[in-house]
């Protein structure tokens, strides 16, 4: 039996490779499309995006997004009680979802039935790039053999390291789905002027969205993007994830210049889940990133 499982919620955009490498699950959201339930797992991404370009133009209803339910999260706890003693499970940023609160009501019903097994619920403070981050991170110190509280330690290190950039091209559905905080007035101002926004999304924001610059194209944004990377690097390498909503070739763009200007120990480039086009749109692209550890 090994000894820690990860499990992190769809948002954390964990992609296939990752999660062979370390034997990752993930958590499926749910899209609802005229009371029609779609897990993330489940949905057809292109039906989704032309869907929610058609109903934003013609002002139709938009699709919403739940968590799962406790009893979800309870028998994703009891299945991975088979073959683990302990249970970390990562949450998108609490700030962002009832679904963190759910995952513990989840843990509760499961150490009913399985009291000898450990349950960690971790809030990210972040989402996306950042969050698929901090699950690799971890995933990397368990598979190094680390004991459960080594683990945690890092893992709580890198909470408070990641920087989560987030680029999009309209701030349109974030603020209908209420998730806007602070850049209420930018997605205010896109109503009558077009441009590209910048946030930031992690554990200096208390994980919650702060905006940082704007610009006119996005060219601009991916160059400041990287320009922060790099001053915040200050030279050392960093770990990195890009993760993108069906604009790949701005994801390769966007690491081409990373890649460039910065030393990547390593890198993972993602597509988003339905969950989170439904909150963002299409042309969503986001930057994590943290400093590698170096030796003392």
């Amino acid at each position: 039996m090994s000894s820690i499982a990860i499990m992190a919620d769809s948002i954390a955009c964990v992609p296939e490779e990752a999660a062979q490498q370390y034997g990752l699950t993930t958590m499926p959201f749910h899209t609802i499309v005229d009371g029609k339930d779609y897990p993330d797992n489940k949905i057809d991404m292109p039906w989704l995006y032309q869907l929610l370009k058609d109903r934003k133009n013609a002002k139709e209803p938009l699709p919403t997004t739940s968590f799962p339910p406790p009893a979800e999260f309870c028998q994703a706890y009891k299945e991975l009680a088979q073959k683990a003693e302990v249970i970390l499970y990562f949450s998108m940023s609490s700030p962002f979802t009832k679904g963190y609160q759910a995952a513990i009501e989840g843990k509760k019903l499961a150490q009913e039935e399985l009291p000898h097994i450990r349950i960690d619920i971790i809030d990210s403070r972040t989402i996306e790039a950042g969050e698929l981050l901090l699950v690799t991170g971890t995933a990397r110190a368990i598979s190094e053999g680390k004991d459960i509280d080594e683990v945690l330690e890092l893992t709580h290190r890198l909470i408070s390291r990641v920087t989560l950039l987030q680029g999009s091209e309209t701030l349109f559905y974030r603020d209908k789905g209420g998730r806007i905080f602070q850049a209420k007035s930018w997605a205010e101002a896109q109503h009558t002027n077009t441009f590209h926004t910048l946030v930031e999304v992690d554990a200096s924001t208390d994980g919650k969205t702060e905006p940082v610059t704007r610009a006119r194209t996005r060219k601009q944004i991916m160059k400041t993007m990287v320009d922060i990377a790099k001053q915040k690097s200050e030279g050392n390498p960093i770990h990195a994830a890009i993760v993108h909503a069906n604009v790949p070739q701005d994801a390769e763009q966007l690491k081409t210049l990373l890649l460039s200007q910065c030393q990547c120990d390593e890198l993972y480039i993602s597509e988003i889940p339905g969950v989170v086009a439904v909150h963002n749109g299409e042309g969503l692209l986001d930057l994590g990133f943290y400093i590698t550890d170096q030796p003392d």
